[in-house]
């Protein structure tokens, strides 16, 4: 077995700041290849980068050649007025940050420990017009110093659309650190996600699937269909013909089963979850049977509700991801935050490109029309992908809205818009070690191009899977690992062709063949709900042009 790369070791001084920030900084050890280190003035020996906590100058520092971050002041507890960094527009900046504006409310009280003229220095960030980001030759100052984590806190708490001044220097620092021995992420992916409509008919309220199609080609984005499985009993000629006109801009997606409401969460039992995520997997491969269209195994949660239970269920049914505004959907609002994780998830919730949730991807999707820039650009700093979700509604004042948004995701990123099956197929991280590649799997399946230069492949997990929901064994919960479909060894070496291509996949030991699963308790009123929803939504067009 490989023991991959080395970890880089950066030196913080003081070495009382290192006992001060042991969770962060042990958080930020699961995120990048480094350890942390506590030094004082005179012990840089065998470092690889220095990390200066507090604005005192030391002056073995001044003829140091090692990469060094020197953070000024400590972040405030409270939050203030509201201010924005500016981020500078050219490089040495990552390009995602670029010209971007970040609101933080804990930069103002600490202002006046900034640099006011930093001479030969390119200033990477300013608050208005004082500079609290720069960099002269090895050397970063930033004007705040990131408090510590709270015990149960994610890291990803630090990164977000309203914080970051304080940790964002230090992540950009440590990925320019080890950007020759960390994990590369995969392609920046975007796509917009549409809830509800199905193809009874050419168009699904203000959603008309034809123009959708064109705009989509011409505007170069995909647009994914959430269709309710209940609903895959027929589809119109014209709407299959719209699928087909537009040249893979668009797809379908698996949204509940009958969308009883909050049907996903509200059912927490295990067998009836099997039942009702088996009859959604027959009912999507049936419609893919009789229309000749495909249906991405990847579900669509409606009113943002799944159990824990549901989720095992889907992996078990062979769905290969989800997609929430959460990642672990079932801990609810009332956990207090949306980053809320089980017990010994760890703090990285939320950080990688997918997250795992009873072994199941779940990829992170933001609001189409009220996005947030600030959020979809740390979002994009991260490598996760820009799923931006919406409703038929959304469309009322037409497709104006997503040429904006599509051009907000490309300014950010040169992403490439894709279904949500191609999303999550494509979510995980590639390393190249000596003779070989080495692959950290954040999805159920990969298909995996083999580089001309590695000659041998390592498959390694990505997440430790939780046996909440009852199913057990070995560190990865008893999956299995199929290459070309073959079981093999996770971080074990595959001689591989160079050039060649890999399908690699995880097998649940309690996978279900759907088709022997007993269907589930009829509700009687599911239908006439069902009909009323796409009722109510067809006649919004009607409806919108009412005196």
């Amino acid at each position: 077995m490989n023991p991959g790369p080395r970890r880089l070791a950066v030196g913080v001084l003081p070495a009382s700041a290192h006992g001060d920030l042991k969770r962060l900084l042990a958080a930020l050890e699961e995120a990048f290849p480094v350890r942390f280190e506590p030094r004082e003035e005179g012990g840089l020996r065998e470092l690889d980068a220095v990390l200066i906590v507090g604005a005192e100058a030391l002056a073995e520092l001044a003829d140091t050649c090692l990469p060094t971050l020197r953070l000024l002041a400590p972040e405030p507890s409270q939050p203030g007025e509201t201010v924005s960094q500016r981020f500078a527009s050219a490089a040495p900046l990552d390009r995602r940050l670029r010209g971007a504006e970040l609101p933080d409310p804990r930069i103002a009280a600490a202002l006046g420990a900034a640099e006011r003229s930093p001479e030969r220095a390119t200033v990477l960030a300013y608050c208005g017009d004082a500079p609290i980001w720069t960099r002269r030759g090895n050397l970063d100052t930033a004007l705040l110093a990131p408090a510590e984590l709270a015990p149960a806190e994610a890291l990803r708490e630090r990164l977000c659309g309203t914080r970051s001044a304080a940790l964002l220097p230090l992540v950009h620092f440590l990925r320019e650190l080890t950007a020759a021995e960390g994990w590369q992420p995969p392609t920046p992916r975007a796509t917009v996600l549409f809830d509800d409509p199905n193809l009874h008919w050419p168009s699904y309220g203000f959603v008309d699937l034809a123009a959708l199609g064109r705009h989509a080609r011409a505007h170069g984005y995909h647009a994914a269909l959430a269709m309710v499985p209940l609903d895959a009993w027929y589809a119109h000629p014209k709407a299959l013909r719209a699928m087909r006109d537009a040249g893979g801009a668009l797809s379908l997606a698996a949204h509940g089963n009958d969308h009883y409401g909050g049907e996903l969460g509200r059912t927490r039992d295990p067998g009836d979850a099997l039942a009702l995520t088996a009859q959604a997997m027959r009912r999507l491969r049936a419609f893919a049977r009789r229309t000749g269209t495909a249906v991405d195994p990847v579900m669509v949660p409606p009113h943002e509700q799944c159990s824990a239970a549901i989720v095992s269920g889907l992996r078990r049914c062979g769905f290969e991801a989800i997609t929430m505004t959460q990642p672990f959907p079932w801990l609810g609002d009332g956990a207090g935050s949306w980053l809320a994780s089980p017990p010994g998830s760890g703090p990285l919730t939320g950080w990688r490109p997918a997250d795992s949730a009873e072994g199941l991807p779940v990829l992170l999707r933001h609001p189409l029309v009220s996005r947030s820039l600030p959020e979809l650009t740390l979002r994009a700093f991260l490598d996760q992908p820009l799923i931006l979700y919406g409703h038929q509604g959304d469309l009322g004042d037409g497709l104006d809205v997503l040429a904006a948004a599509v051009a907000d995701v490309d300014r950010l990123v040169p992403a490439r818009w894709c279904s949500l099956g191609e999303i999550a197929a494509t979510s995980f991280e590639t390393r190249h070690v000596p003779s070989g590649l080495q692959v950290r799997l954040l999805s159920r399946r990969a298909r995996i191009e083999i580089p001309a230069d590695a000659e041998t492949l390592q498959i390694a997990p990505a997440h430790p899977i939780s046996t909440t929901a009852g199913w057990g064994g070995n560190r990865m919960g008893g999956e299995e690992l199929l290459v070309d479909g073959r079981p093999h060894r996770f971080d074990e070496p595959l001689p591989v062709a160079p050039g060649a291509t890999v399908e690699v996949a995880l097998r649940s030991p309690d996978a279900v063949d759907v088709e022997h699963v007993p269907a589930p308790r009829r509700r009687a009123l599911a239908v006439p709900r069902r009909l009323l929803s796409e009722g109510r939504d067809r006649l919004a067009p009607l409806l919108s042009r009412a005196p």
